[in-house]
């Protein structure tokens, strides 16, 4: 009865949620109002929600029951609490292999295919095997951590003092299982910082034949800062400067370089997008613009924007990523870098966007581009491509 009922109260929450805030945030604000549920529950019943938005695009025109029925049919390798919820063919039917239970499904439902998660497979950037794409969106991602400079020891040892399990990924990354709670563990940002696996790879691209010192970068979509943090770590002796279209990012920003003890550093609010904006020419040696885009790669975290996803979203960030690489560029000293990098999966924003710089700029030459796959290492997919402007 207790699993009925929060089978029960995801179908409710699912019919009340329009996709206008992250789910993350909806769920919070309703288990805030209904203190009835414990924590036991809210993991239960946020699973549900979760699972439900995973499906995509993939039988929309069944009804709420029957679709969640589906979601977590393929969320979970074995019925265990869920089994009073189906019938003994589904029972019967429930291997460990994610692509038998497709199968399965795909013979109840002649009209379903794992490929419908992602009705879009010609926008997808190449190099993507699109039906690992589709059936890793039910796999549920690892909270990923990059260890600071001489915080590497420091970091694993209070991690097994407090019996928390992690996997070493390359150099200074660790792997957590999502959720881990670390805020009482460790001085976040000081001596480790919460990265995903393939943002911290973005490093691999940072030149290292700038002579200058110290080198002039400009983080000009600085969002939550994770880029800058990691070029100060990466390239050592650093003059950062800092914007975003957004003032409150800016005002976050100052409290997490205070943890992260960077204390050197400009920062001023523009909206790069517009035709006024101007900016000194020739000023820095790198640029990073870690673009405004659809955020398709991270989709195994927040399903339910790949749900609500239409293609003109794509339409609109490419715009924006148009007009903010072309006015970015003149800041480049001849003989720096352009580093473009996107959370996405699709082409448009990604290669096609290179290519258009190319194309418009002839003082800039294409020095390495790679879209870092997520999916199959239960992380995010990225694409980043360095660009130098010719001396």
């Amino acid at each position: 009865m207790r699993f009925q009922s929060y089978f029960n109260t995801a179908i409710a929450l699912i019919q009340g949620y329009n996709g206008t805030s992250p789910l993350v945030y909806y769920l919070k604000q309703y288990f805030a109002a209904e203190k009835k549920h414990g924590a036991k529950d809210r993991k239960y019943i946020s699973h549900l929600c979760y699972s439900y938005y995973r499906l995509g695009h993939a039988l929309k025109e069944l009804t709420i029951k029957e679709r969640l029925r589906i979601a977590l049919f393929f969320a979970e390798k074995e019925p265990g609490y869920w089994n009073g919820l189906y019938k003994p063919d589904w029972i019967k039917n429930w291997s460990q292999d994610l692509v038998e239970r497709v199968a399965y499904v795909e013979q109840l439902y002649p009209v379903f295919s794992i490929q419908h998660i992602y009705p879009w497979k010609e926008e997808i950037s190449a190099g993507i095997d699109y039906a690992d794409l589709c059936y890793a969106q039910f796999t549920q991602p690892d909270l990923f951590i990059r260890l600071r400079p001489g915080k590497e020891e420091l970091v694993k040892q209070k991690l097994k003092s407090s019996d928390i399990s992690f996997t070493i990924v390359g150099k200074s990354g660790l792997a957590l299982a999502n959720g881990t709670k670390l805020d009482s563990i460790l001085q976040i940002d000081e001596e480790a910082v919460i990265q995903d696996l393939n943002s911290q790879q973005v490093q691999h691209f940072f030149p290292t034949d700038i002579n200058t010192s110290p080198v002039k970068v400009w983080d000009c979509c600085a969002a939550s800062g994770g880029k800058s943090i990691l070029a100060k770590d990466v390239l050592g002796n650093i003059e950062l400067t800092v914007s975003d279209a957004r003032n409150t990012i800016l005002h976050n920003l100052q409290a997490r370089f205070e943890r992260a003890k960077i204390s050197h550093y400009q920062a001023f609010q523009a909206d790069l997008s517009t035709s006024t904006f101007k900016t000194t020419e020739h000023a820095y040696d790198l640029v990073i613009c870690d673009a405004p885009c659809t955020g398709s790669g991270t989709w195994s975290r927040t399903p339910e924007q790949l749900y609500f996803f239409g293609t003109d979203k794509i339409t609109l960030f490419t715009a924006l990523q148009k007009k903010i690489s072309q006015n970015i560029i003149k800041a480049i000293k001849p003989g720096g870098y352009l580093l473009y990098i996107t959370c996405s999966l699709f082409r448009r924003e990604n290669e096609e966007i290179v290519s258009l710089l190319l194309a418009e700029n002839e003082s800039l030459v294409l020095v390495k581009q790679e879209l870092l796959k997520g999916y199959h290492q239960k992380s995010d997919t990225m694409f980043a491509a360095l660009l130098q402007v010719k001396v």
